[in-house]
């Protein structure tokens, strides 16, 4: 079993979820001894491979997914895409249907986006495999929230965890609107600015209840530290499948604040406050909700059983066997 992975060529300048999704595949399916590699444009080698998993359906994908199968490959791609009938020609629909149709296997992060997609594209919902999203194992030990407010000057201070990059779909505006009734809340956000005018109203709207924080490295202990020192972690999203830093968060024992468009109840079951992403007095009252509650290790317990990425690796190894399968039922007839 050799796996190639790619992506769009500038899916690393600013990464999110999906980027980490497609690192942690490529760490944990090599630690179970699978052979795979990183696509270069400058060596790309598809003959000496078996499978290539493609991540996204940016637009401009197409020519180079339908290369890789005229090489022989199976074709995998996780579109890492929430879509509706009321909302898909919000992206290049017709573009995103060409793609998805000639993928031999699509991957998927829940069943709900599965039957979502294969609904709005038209797609039989045996082409779709359900792999999780997931966290490393390091989230779910204990952390100490005293030295990420000691770095900060948050000692005395109660604040909210928005990890993300700041963006439209992101919701940051609105959230920030929605902490106005709380002036004794900080709100830390965690991430890059992928829209920096809507970085500025963000930061215009807020004053001093914001700290901005920028990028902290993946699984740092000063990231694991955030996460255990706030009051709650909050992602209003527009859409979220479900957010891997909210599930990190989870296993760091957060209580959670989230959007209830895309796969989240999937993943947190009734363990969190779903908020409607367009409306602040949602996020408001679920902030409020939150911050009396008094949190328990149920959704911790949760997200360690079903979630890490030592368990979501080889269930992804297993949907690459079964396309290996079928090569060869095919050969051999």
């Amino acid at each position: 079993m050799r796996v190639l992975i790619g992506s769009y060529p500038w899916a690393f300048d600013c990464p999110g979820g999906g980027e980490r999704q497609l690192c942690a595949y490529y760490e944990h399916l090599r630690a179970l001894g699978v052979s795979v590699n990183l696509f270069d444009q400058w060596k790309p080698e598809f003959r000496e491979h078996d499978i290539f998993h493609f991540f996204s359906v940016m637009p401009g994908s197409f020519q180079l997914c339908e290369h890789a199968k005229k090489q022989g490959l199976r074709l995998v791609i996780s579109p890492n895409l929430w879509v509706t009938e009321e909302t898909k020609y919000w992206y290049p629909h017709d573009e995103i249907k060409r793609l998805l149709a000639i993928a031999d296997r699509v991957v998927v992060n829940s069943k709900l986006e599965a039957e979502s997609l294969a609904r709005v594209y038209e797609l039989p919902l045996e082409r779709f495999s359900v792999v999780y999203n997931g966290v490393e194992d390091m989230f779910l030990g204990i952390a100490d929230g005293r030295d990420f407010k000691s770095r900060y000057g948050l000692e005395n201070q109660r604040y909210l965890l928005n990890v993300a990059n700041i963006e439209t779909r992101k919701n940051q505006l609105r959230l920030i609107d929605a902490i106005k009734p709380f002036p004794d809340l900080k709100l830390v956000v965690v991430g890059l600015a992928r829209d920096e005018v809507y970085r500025d109203e963000c930061f215009k709207l807020a004053g001093d209840q914001l700290i901005f924080v920028g990028e902290l490295p993946y699984g740092s202990p000063l990231l694991r530290s955030a996460y255990a020192g706030c009051e709650a972690f909050v992602m209003p999203s527009t859409l979220e499948t479900p957010s891997i830093a909210a599930l990190e968060a989870a296993a760091t024992g957060a209580k959670i604040v989230i959007t209830s468009v895309g796969s989240t109840t999937e993943y947190f079951a009734d363990q969190a406050e779903y908020v409607s992403p367009d409306s602040t007095q949602s996020i408001s009252e679920a902030i409020d909700r939150t911050l009396q509650s008094a949190g328990n290790s149920e959704l911790k317990n949760r997200i360690g059983r079903n979630f890490t990425w030592r368990i979501i690796a080889n269930n992804l190894r297993e949907v690459y066997k079964s396309e290996l399968d079928i090569v060869g039922s095919a050969d051999a007839s």
